[in-house]
């Protein structure tokens, strides 16, 4: 049953007009409003999308994800990739901009649950790569500006010796007011505070907890203290997940 909801979804969503077709999304569990609209894009859904009034998701857009919420005057705009088992929730006025990526990896290679949520008034500008295997929170009136920016959830670690290695995830916290210039690049487990802005080309590899600006400084060379680098992080355990995942000490 749940599959044919998805078929009849999809088949809705891309081949006619939203005025058409929401009282059939309605029936199906949806809560899709009579002055939203959705363009020819793909939408495979694997459990509730929410569409506001006046909410929009624009044309040639694949998305594949658990649950969809897109509050009043929120926007998808067009040919964004969304895959993977998350949730996407947009604010009232936030938007996804053009052409981004954006995906999780499937259940055994990641655990639990993500989600990524823009805050109220904020966006998502275009050609941007978004890693979600675990959340990521942007808070309100915050721009992912430009374009070719990245943020990741995971990274590996390598053993000092032999084949070995591990994950560490981590989810990504921006906060309300932030300013993110193009092709920055956010690790795991950073967050930063309200009323930052980050200029372009920034590496972000710890969190920013006071609010001003941070540009970029020249490459460095970092010493290791010799310590096994598992020690540094906390195993992550309950699930059945395909290799080693640790998430950083908060």
């Amino acid at each position: 049953m749940n599959f044919v909801k998805k078929l009849v979804t999809l088949g809705c969503c891309f081949c006619f007009p939203t005025p058409w077709v929401f009282w059939i999304l309605n029936l199906l569990g949806h809560r899709v409003h009579f002055r939203s609209r959705i363009g020819f894009s793909l939408l495979w859904i694997n459990g509730k999308m929410v569409l506001d009034e006046q909410a929009r998701i624009g044309h040639l857009n694949v998305i594949r994800i658990n649950n969809l919420s897109v509050a009043k005057l929120a926007y998808i705009g067009k040919l964004n990739k969304i895959s993977g088992p998350m949730d996407v929730v947009l604010d009232e006025t936030a938007a996804i901009g053009n052409k981004n990526s954006i995906d999780r990896a499937p259940i055994g290679v990641t655990y639990g649950t993500a989600v990524l949520r823009l805050g109220i008034l904020s966006k998502l500008t275009a050609n941007h790569r978004l890693d979600c295997t675990r959340s990521i929170t942007i808070g309100n009136y915050t721009t992912l500006a430009g374009h070719d920016s990245q943020l990741w959830t995971h990274a590996y670690y390598h053993d000092k010796q032999g084949p070995g290695r591990f994950r560490v995830d981590g989810e990504i916290v921006i906060g309300h007011n932030v300013y993110i210039g193009s092709r920055c690049i956010i690790n795991g487990g950073v967050r930063i505070a309200d009323t930052v802005v980050v200029g372009s080309n920034a590496c972000v590899s710890k969190s920013l907890d006071l609010p001003g600006t941070y540009v970029n400084q020249p490459l460095r060379y970092l010493a290791g203290d010799g310590s096994d680098a598992r020690d540094k992080f906390v195993p992550v355990s309950g699930y059945d997940i395909c290799e080693d995942v640790y998430e950083k000490k908060k």
